[in-house]
């Protein structure tokens, strides 16, 4: 896959020209507003675990945090669909609808109450991915780049290089299970869900609900800096 985007030409995705070009409805917590605080390089970055489990304002639960966890989906990994059942690290957490409904609320976030909230809001780069949704998609045509602040808020966007649209991304991670949720424009029924950890490693798999009763195990890539290109 990191074969085929080498010839892509990214350089100038997500740069300020990139992103005049590209408007989109932005929800009140997007990264996007910070823009001129950082080059455009910095949402490319690669965050290290140390710095981003301490990057939070809330009190972390000890042994929730004392160790990253690697949330990894379908065939041989640590969360499993079973006779409409979910476990996680072998141990039964919900059914399924109950699974996907959980995705769904955490990815809901209220907007910012007023707009000094935005204009304070700092910003960790988690970096930029290709997003594949089967094997067989080794040249896929969606990028996502993703931040989260201090309150665990998840912002970002998906860009469609084939039909040059960008959507926007937002969620959220759960301070008890460092589990990450997101949605994407105004999809209702379609929530994304990773890892915390997971997404500070070069391939991040993700599992995506397309409503309560139907899943799919999906990659995200890691991209090089574009500046690097």
């Amino acid at each position: 896959m990191r074969g085929h985007w080498a010839y892509h030409g990214y350089r100038n995705w997500f740069n300020t020209s990139w992103w005049n070009n590209h408007y989109h409805a932005l929800c009140g917590w997007h990264y996007h507003f910070s823009r001129f605080h950082y080059p455009p390089s910095y949402w490319w970055s690669v965050p290290t675990w140390g710095a981003l489990s301490t990057w939070f304002t809330w009190t972390r639960p000890t042994v929730v945090w004392a160790q990253p966890i690697y949330y990894d989906y379908g065939t041989g990994g640590n969360v499993v669909y079973q006779n409409n059942n979910v476990y996680v690290g072998g141990q039964q957490v919900a059914t399924a609808a109950d699974f996907a409904m959980s995705a769904a609320d955490l990815a809901t976030v209220a907007p910012p109450a007023t707009p000094e909230d935005v204009e304070n809001v700092e910003w960790m780069a988690l970096g930029t991915f290709a997003v594949s949704s089967n094997e067989k998609e080794t040249d896929p045509s969606r990028v996502m780049q993703l931040a989260v602040d201090k309150n665990g808020v998840i912002s970002g966007t998906l860009f469609n290089t084939q039909t040059n649209d960008a959507e926007t991304i937002q969620g959220r991670v759960d301070k008890d299970t460092q589990r990450v949720a997101m949605r994407v424009g105004d999809k209702e029924n379609i929530v994304f869900e990773t890892g915390l950890y997971n997404l500070t490693q070069d391939e991040a798999p993700v599992l995506v609900h397309f409503g309560p009763d139907r899943v799919e195990d999906w990659l995200l890539v890691r991209l090089e800096n574009s500046e690097t290109q």
